[in-house]
């Protein structure tokens, strides 16, 4: 079997596209390494942990957006955050980066110095928690006299790290798309709207990290409620298949 590496990218509840992608490409390649950002942190810590994304995937199927999501407004966010901590606990419990069945790098972002962090050691929970903190939205995490928020402020497909830790073949997974194409209707919109476009912009320059890009269309999805996550699920399944072929040409 060929060997790849894939950089999980962020899309918030878009980012269920992950698990059926990863379960097409389980099947033709064998994986040699992760990268995630944000959502793509989340189910790429999953999967390394040996979780069955199928699992992850019911229960996600049954839980209701009012208990993920919990409005709660603090000086630095919109949502508290501690509903989505607990579940985040829950399944990662005190994991460690050395726990991982392949070697796996979160990316992060450094809000005072406007650099990428990523973390491929150490717990692997706040390394998780750190990645998910979209500005605005969700408490920054304080780790080591740095304040880190959300790695799609820097790098949405976060390939980089992969290409920079030597490894050949990457394919990146791309779930994002502008959050609304109309009027923003209210302050969570507004600010989601505005980091889809920084990091589109920023995506164009860090492409050359990417040997094979998934890109799903998955522009009419909410991205912020977990009702059309079974349309994502399938999209990502879909689309992986098509695109196969190809990067076993390519890799050929």
């Amino acid at each position: 079997m060929k060997k790849v590496s894939v950089a999980l990218g962020s899309g918030a509840m878009r980012g269920f596209a992950h698990i059926g992608v990863l379960e097409v490409l389980e099947k033709e390649f064998e994986f040699e390494a992760f990268s995630g950002c944000s959502m793509g942190a989340v189910i790429g810590a999953f999967y390394c942990l040996g979780y069955d994304l199928k699992l992850i995937y019911k229960i996600a199927r049954e839980m209701r957006n009012d208990v993920l999501i919990d409005f709660k407004i603090k000086k630095n966010a919109l949502i508290s955050g501690k509903n989505i901590e607990e579940i985040l606990k829950l399944f990662l419990r005190d994991k460690k980066f050395s726990d991982l069945k392949y070697p796996f790098y979160v990316v992060a972002t450094d809000l005072l110095k406007g650099e990428q962090v990523f973390f491929s050691e150490g717990n692997l929970y706040e390394a998780v928690r750190a990645s998910i903190s979209i500005p605005g939205i969700l408490p920054p995490v304080k780790l080591d006299n740095t304040i880190l928020v959300d790695g799609a402020v820097v790098d949405k497909v976060p390939a980089k790290v992969l290409k920079e830790n030597g490894y050949e073949f990457i394919i990146g997974v791309d779930v994002s798309g502008k959050s609304t194409t109309k009027e923003p209707k209210n302050i969570l919109e507004m600010i989601l709207t505005t980091i889809d476009i920084m990091g589109e912009e920023i995506f164009r320059l860090k492409q050359n990290y990417i040997d094979y890009l998934i890109k799903i269309d998955l522009e009419d999805i909410n991205p912020y409620t977990l009702a059309d996550i079974e349309i994502a699920y399938q999209r990502g399944k879909e689309k992986a298949k098509e695109e196969v072929p190809r990067i076993k040409r390519l890799i050929n």
